[in-house]
């Protein structure tokens, strides 16, 4: 996959050649703050501007640009293709002399049905340069709620059947990649439950829907008729992919546990772009929004890997691919995110660069994940022996008379209790209770609680306390300037009462005499 991102950016960065050069520079433009000037106007204006640079450089604008080229010029010979290099265009027209009073016109862009396209076949909006001409001057007109910061090339019809084999490649095999990562993070998740894995593939799907509509490929592939949903599905991904990815930086960094106000920020801003996401289907012109989900991403991103680093730093080490990856991938990204604000130039490296290093970093994640829950299996190993024996000793109990279990995998239960508690560290919040409980695991609150009485012996309130003493003895141990009672409230205790008394009775000391007794070890 590198090698052909390889090939690609060797293509698009080897000096012109007749079957594919840069023709931006051959045009003059005007613009059209009203949009709504004629094209009869048009011909007769006379204030046209030369294009001095080797790409258009409108950034985003609500203005329409007209574009203005010599027939006679080389590279706008019949027969050769003009290609829009970007594939988020909204509309193209080409206004094309058949003879001195009459124009032909060509359409394209994605506000136009795939199928309605000049060339349909293309996977960037273009024109085929027709074979005759009577007159000086072809005519362009641009609009685009998107960004108009691209160059525009002159190729033969060889040289563009050539890029479109290369690019189509390049991208079923990232979309292939991409697909045995979902399938793979939704069987975890399916398989053991872990939410983390869910979280992950929603990412990953809404990434990749995200970057295919940006760069064309959806609309081509998945709803080339669908012209409105083309307009809003680019920004729909992008912005739903921010609380899918906040929430899986949540759960992975352990955030509540480690740093409790980044991630209330974290939370706050998911929830956010979860809202915006309507209102951009609602909405007219989506500029508005864009913004908003560019300046998240660029807040975001120091803030995430600024935390990961300092939960490195205080232990964590298992999150070290997370930081390589998750680094990576992001700062490679803040380039293409400089060019979408119009801070830096187009060009194909740093515009595709973070669509080749996604598979790379969702590689590095899934790896990542699939580390961390395999240092816990001597972990769960020890939790189902455990649930082994105390099922064995707790077969004796009489006290369900008629059993609300006989149809669930008891085993299999308590498993998946164990794992959603240690894992997840839902006990953390006060709020925790037996219908909370009961849904993660699948079971009635009445199953719940006879899987707890009868096979281990505790009630879900000692079950809870149980995991709650001993985060806390972490904390006395880890955290010695941390108060008694902060470590009360964040180890999930509603008061500093009921945090002595139950601690006292789980460990025989109160938690000042506990952590008085560690200090004087060390």
């Amino acid at each position: 996959m590198f090698f052909l991102f390889l090939m690609l950016t060797g293509i698009s960065c080897t000096p012109d050649h007749p079957g594919d050069h840069n023709v931006t520079n051959l045009f003059e433009f005007f613009l059209d703050p009203s949009t709504d000037i004629s094209f009869d106007q048009i011909q007769r204006q006379k204030s046209w501007k030369q294009i001095s640079k080797t790409q258009l450089s409108f950034n985003f604008t609500s203005d329409v640009i007209w574009l203005r080229g010599k027939t006679g010029e080389g590279g706008f010979s019949p027969d050769r293709i003009l290609s829009f290099e970007w594939k988020a265009l909204d509309s193209a027209i080409l206004y094309y002399p058949v003879n001195r009073k009459e124009f032909q016109t060509f359409e394209t862009g994605d506000t136009v049905p795939k199928s309605k396209w000049t060339l349909p076949e293309a996977l960037y909006p273009g024109f085929k340069i027709p074979k005759h001409s009577e007159g000086s001057y072809f005519y362009i007109r641009l609009q685009s709620k998107s960004l108009i910061s691209f160059p525009i090339r002159s190729m033969e019809e060889r040289s563009f059947n050539k890029r479109m084999i290369l690019e189509t490649a390049i991208t079923w095999l990232i979309l292939g990649v991409c697909a045995v990562m979902i399938v793979f993070a939704l069987f975890y998740y399916f398989a053991f439950g872990l939410s983390e894995f869910f979280f992950y593939a929603g990412y990953v799907v809404c990434t990749v829907l995200w970057y295919n509509g940006q760069y064309g490929n959806a609309y081509d592939v998945l709803w080339p008729e669908s012209t409105w949903w083309q307009n809003k599905a680019i920004l729909v991904f992008a912005t739903l992919g921010i609380p899918f990815s906040f929430q899986f930086v949540r759960m992975f960094l352990n955030t509540k546990l480690h740093n409790p106000r980044i991630d209330r920020i974290l939370l706050i801003i998911g929830i956010v772009a979860l809202l915006c996401v309507p209102a951009i289907l609602i909405s007219y012109t989506t500029k508005i929004f864009s913004r908003i989900a560019t300046y998240i991403y660029l807040f975001s991103i120091p803030m995430i890997l600024g935390t990961g680093i300092q939960i490195y730093f205080k232990g964590e080490k298992r999150i070290l691919f997370f930081l390589i990856s998750w680094g990576s991938y992001f700062i490679i990204s803040y380039n293409t995110i400089f060019y979408f604000l119009g801070i830096l130039p187009y060009s194909t490296p740093l515009l595709y660069s973070a669509v080749f290093i996604f598979p790379i970093d969702l590689f590095f994640l899934l790896f990542n994940l699939l580390q961390k829950y395999e240092k816990l299996e001597g972990e769960r190993n020890e939790i189902l022996h455990r649930i082994i024996t105390l099922s064995t000793d707790a077969s004796k109990s009489t006290r369900y008379a008629k059993s609300k279990l006989n149809s669930v995998n008891t085993e299999k239960s308590l498993a998946k209790l164990e794992s959603w508690m240690r894992e997840t560290k839902p006990y953390l919040d006060e709020k925790l209770d037996l219908e909370i409980a009961s849904l993660a695991i699948g079971l009635t609150v009445q199953q719940t609680s006879e899987l707890l009485n009868s096979k281990l012996g505790v009630s879900f309130r000692g079950y809870l306390n149980s995991f709650r003493i001993t985060e806390a003895k972490r904390f006395l141990k880890d955290k010695p300037e941390t108060s008694i009672l902060s470590i009360a409230y964040d180890t999930g205790f509603g008061s500093k009462t009921a945090f002595n008394v139950e601690f006292k009775k789980a460990t025989g000391q109160s938690p000042l005499q506990y952590r008085q007794a560690v200090d004087s070890i060390e």
